[in-house]
Order: structure tokens, then sequence, then C-alpha cells
């Protein structure tokens, strides 16, 4: 989480800022970086892929913080193995490879941000590859609606069987059929587009 409040001005003061609306993808897959994005308001997923084409949701960029492979990538020039998606209206702060470098030798506050960014996302790969081997999909569900709960600050979301089928790596039916289940036992309730939390 970036709380340093001179490195924050500094940031908005140097870089680019723009307010992008949901569903905007700012980093494809196979693409180089341009940019490093932080976050200041809003989120934004980060999704891997599999030989297949197949997206899975790595974690969520929160308002206050960066994507490690953007870092990685924009700073090293090499193409990127993620996608990342807005998720709503989201203001982010775009700063160029040469300019997050000179910030590595003028910044401490900004080499620690990078220091905790890389144990925090490789604390949430960790928790992915955890859940992808050892957790059924019924919870793995659950808990994808209960983050996005947390987020939005309701119990209500809009989100489509096929979205949650690309961001947990299953198919549309497999999520349908699960949902049909957690309605009966009193999990949630469905409708179309959207989805509530008992």
């Amino acid at each position: 989480m970036l709380t340093d409040p001179a490195l924050l001005r500094r940031l908005i003061a140097e870089n680019e800022v723009k307010i992008l609306p949901p569903n905007q993808v700012i980093q494809d897959f196979h693409k180089y970086f341009r940019n490093i994005p932080i976050v200041l308001r809003g989120y934004v997923k980060v999704l891997g892929e599999d030989d297949k084409n197949n997206e899975i949701l790595l974690y969520y960029i929160k308002p206050g913080e960066s994507c490690v492979m953007s870092i990685l990538g924009a700073m090293n020039g090499g193409a990127s193995k993620i996608k990342a998606v807005t998720v709503d209206e989201t203001e982010i702060i775009f700063i160029r490879p040469e300019k997050a470098a000179t910030l590595v030798k003028e910044s401490p506050a900004w080499a620690e941000f990078i220091f905790q960014l890389y144990q925090t996302r490789f604390e949430e790969l960790l928790q992915v590859v955890t859940d992808v081997h050892f957790k059924n999909t019924d919870d793995r569900i659950v808990e994808l609606l209960r983050e996005k709960a947390r987020m939005f600050g309701s119990r209500v979301i809009e989100i489509t069987h096929q979205q949650i089928a690309a961001e947990i790596g299953t198919t549309r039916e497999v999520v349908t059929r699960i949902l049909r289940k957690l309605e009966k036992d009193d999990v949630l309730r469905t409708g179309r587009g959207k989805i509530r939390l008992v």
C-alpha cells in the first residue's frame, strides 16, 4: 500500500493520471509493458492464462497498490504474461519505466513500496495455487463472491456465470450447477447478471 503522502503527490504531479471505465483492458497478454499502473480509486483484476488460453484470476489491484508483473515487465522490457482489466470506474497513475527507475535511486519510500508489494503478491499467488489444488470449486466460488462483496461494500454482486467461470478457471456450466446448489442451500440468491449473498 502506497502510504507516503509526499511520494504520492510526486507521482501524481510527474505522471499521467486517467479515469477509466469498467472492463477497460490496461494490459493484455503478450503485449509489452509501456507503463506501471498505481490504482488511486477503483479496482483492477489481474488474470493469467494457460496454454489453452483459459484465464484465471490471480489477484486484484486495490487502491494504493500496483502490479508486480507490470513493474518487472516495464523495467526489464519483457512481454506480458498477464492481463489487467478495470473492474469498475478506476483512477490510475501511469508511471513511465524510466521514471520508476529514477525513483528507485531517489526515493526510499518507493523502494519500500515495491518490496512490500512483492511480498503481498507472492502471498496472494501462493493462496491461488493452494486454492486451485486443495479447495473444491464450491468454496472457491463463495470466496470469490465474498471478496467482491467486501470490495464494493454490498451483498449484491453484479456478475455473470461466465465471468465467475473465467475468474476461477472453470466452465460456465460448472458454475451454473454449483450456483443452483448454493441457492438451494440458502447461501445466495441468483438473478439476471446479479448474485446476492444471504
